[in-house]
């Protein structure tokens, strides 16, 4: 089997590459999809990203949640351990790039909440497969972040990922530690990934 580290970096690749022009398209669906998904799940304290190196865009996102009653939250990388916390991200909240140059909240400039407050974890991804793996960057934070939900998987959050269809492939490697995703939001409608069975793709 292919090694990580180089499907990583082929599908990267691939992410990259998407065309700006269906880029713009796909973000006004994907909008639509993740606002249809927070009211279904009457979520209010939802945790997204902002986006970088060809990621789903996030900005007009994190706009509507706030104008439909979601409190957004920004993940917040620590010093040294690998557990992020989530701090509420207003319109005028300041930022600071972080170590890879991702913009994050100033710390103290708005209130932090770990993982376990929020309802819906949004998280980027390289790609995903139906059975529910994700392939992030290869940092660990999510997966560290959120590593009691491998023992309490009712608990909140749900994480969902947010992905162009097309990130979709057959099948990923993975490690004991990875997170399976409840669900990803793509520009084709609401991919679900459950524990067992076939992924059921709604509005498609």
């Amino acid at each position: 089997m292919e090694a990580k580290r180089d499907v990583r970096r082929r599908l990267r690749r691939h992410r990259q590459r998407i065309p700006t022009s269906y880029r713009r398209r796909a973000e006004r669906r994907l909008r639509a999809e993740a606002l249809l998904a927070v009211r279904r799940l009457r979520t209010q304290r939802v945790a997204a990203y902002l986006d970088a190196d060809g990621e789903v865009p996030t900005g007009a996102l994190i706009a509507a949640l706030r104008d439909h009653g979601v409190t957004p939250y920004l993940p917040a990388l620590p010093r040294r351990e690998r557990r992020m916390v989530f701090r509420r991200y207003d319109a005028d909240t300041p930022l600071r790039p972080n170590r890879y140059g991702v913009p994050e909240p100033v710390p103290g400039a708005t209130p932090a909440v770990p993982a376990r407050a929020l309802d819906v974890v949004l998280v980027p991804l390289v790609a995903f497969d139906p059975a529910g793996r994700r392939l992030g960057m290869g940092g660990g934070y999510y997966d560290a972040t959120l590593a009691f939900l491998r023992h309490h998987p009712w608990h909140p959050p749900r994480v969902l990922g947010l992905a162009f269809a097309s990130q979709q492939v057959p099948v990923l490697p993975s490690e004991d530690w990875d997170l399976p995703l409840a669900g990803v939001i793509t520009e084709r409608g609401y991919v679900s990934l459950p524990a067992k069975g076939p992924p059921v793709q709604e509005g498609a």
